[in-house]
């Protein structure tokens, strides 16, 4: 049977969570690797004798993946199993001899396949056979793992299972920590230098944001850093109850965070607003696709997004609060009584106001249900004409018109910036570009019916 392919990433990722800063040296001669390999030694370069620069090697000879350092005297192994996204990258991996299918907690989805998916490796485990589900193994020496629990304080109490992330220019690595019950917190380990600065900014919101008592709202306690790297709890509760569409839960949680943290500026004067400046600047310049992106798409959306700027009157006071910046159901957890809320890295103080219900309402009906438009507009009528919605408009207020549009603008153009900038975009980025069109030509439409009116 022909070996799997291995892709260049994984084996770039498995390096910088077991030696990193190592030489990477890769061993492959039947040509398993995919990926970019001009930046690496040759497959069959060995350090001189007088080099004491440590290298990790990666060995793909008879079929297998073994991983070492030469600054590892070591002859204990130890093997992980792994499991592949569909397009054969690898998405989790885990100690092989594990009891518990902690990978599972970084699994927050709810469809009837996840479920599925999930109670069938739950029985796995139970029965011993999980590795039947696995994709591939490999091995690593034991010191590496040692080093993996040292660097980041994992007991020896503790199991581990790993997230490798999700590609892109803020990619992490995830390691959940789960004794023989339950997962018991989090570790972000950022690849890139923009997911550094992401771990870093939740990092000092969580701890900001932990000193309110808050009623309905909860977020991970964060403990203090080993290594430079802390340790987030798992918030998930004992019973979660399925919330795709905003409910009392979640704007009761909205109202705390509204109440900690609201301002008035000049739109103008925002943070949001010099963002959406600095976007439109660089979709104003000549664009070069590199993937499948629609480029009658990509122009329309770019000739409304500029449309709807040059509506907008910067000098317009606008309330603002601390914002969570991607509240979506796949973040959070929701019970009967309280709304527990994670991933707090896109978080920023001074976002106009109804931005996460807004985002919320897009990401769950576009994404999660798999609806148009016209559903995402239903949606934010019934919720913003609930009592708790209806007082925080009227006691800050708010023109929930002017709010979505800023929080259109200010999204569109994020995102569209950056899916120009991927070489694979994922179907769901078409979906988006579908309704952020959709809804800034429906907005444009309106205001000048109402001009017309007035």
């Amino acid at each position: 049977m022909k070996p799997s392919p291995v892709f260049l990433t994984d084996l770039l990722i498995l390096r910088e969570l077991f030696a990193p800063g190592e030489d990477f040296y890769l061993i492959d001669p039947a040509g398993r690797v995919r990926g970019e390999r001009e930046d690496l030694p040759s497959p069959l370069r060995k350090a001189s004798d007088h080099d004491e620069q440590p290298s990790f090697v990666a060995d793909l000879r008879n079929g297998e993946i073994v991983l070492y350092s030469s600054s590892c005297g070591d002859e204990r192994w130890l093997s992980f199993d792994y499991i592949n996204n569909p397009d054969g990258t690898i998405r989790w991996f885990y100690p092989s001899a594990g009891l518990h299918a902690g990978h599972l907690s970084l699994y927050n989805a709810v469809s009837v396949k996840a479920k599925l998916y999930k109670t069938l490796t739950r029985i796995a485990f139970k029965l011993g056979q999980h590795h039947r589900l696995a994709s591939g193994t490999f091995r690593v020496q034991q010191k590496l793992y040692e080093s993996v629990q040292m660097r980041y304080g994992i007991t020896f109490r503790e199991a581990a299972s790993f997230f490798t992330g999700t590609r892109g220019a803020t990619r992490k690595l995830v390691i959940e920590l789960h004794d023989e019950e339950s997962t018991t917190g989090f570790i972000k380990v950022p690849l890139t230098t923009a997911a550094k600065d992401l771990t870093e900014n939740e990092y000092e919101m969580v701890k900001s944001l932990n000193k309110y008592d808050f009623t309905t709202l909860s977020l991970p306690k964060i403990s203090p850093r080993i290594n430079g790297h802390a340790r987030l709890s798992n918030v998930k509760p004992a019973i979660v109850i399925p919330a795709d569409r905003i409910t009392n839960i979640h704007l009761a949680a909205t109202t705390e965070l509204v109440a900690i943290s609201h301002e008035v500026k000049k739109i103008g004067a925002t943070p949001v607003w010099e963002a959406i400046e600095n976007n439109l600047r660089f979709l104003t310049n000549e664009i070069y696709f590199i993937n499948e992106l629609s480029r009658e798409k990509t122009a329309d959306l770019i000739a409304l997004l500029k449309e709807l700027y040059h509506q907008i009157d910067i000098h317009t006071p606008i309330a603002l609060s601390v914002s969570h910046g991607d509240f979506t159901p796949w973040n959070m957890y929701c019970d009967e009584q309280r709304l527990y809320v994670y991933d707090w890295e896109m978080a920023r103080n001074g976002i106009p106001m109804f931005f996460d219900l807004f985002h919320f309402t897009y990401q769950s009906t576009i994404l999660r249900q798999r609806r148009n438009y016209p559903a995402v507009k239903n949606q934010i009528d019934q919720w913003s004409q609930q009592p708790m919605a209806q007082k925080l408009i009227q006691t800050h207020h708010v023109n929930l018109s002017l709010h979505q549009q800023l929080y259109l603008l200010f999204t569109a153009s994020h995102y569209l910036r950056q899916y120009l900038g991927e070489r694979e975009l994922l179907m769901q980025s078409h979906w988006m570009i579908d309704a952020w069109t959709a809804a800034i030509r429906d907005g444009l439409h309106t205001a000048k019916h109402d001009r017309k009116q007035l």
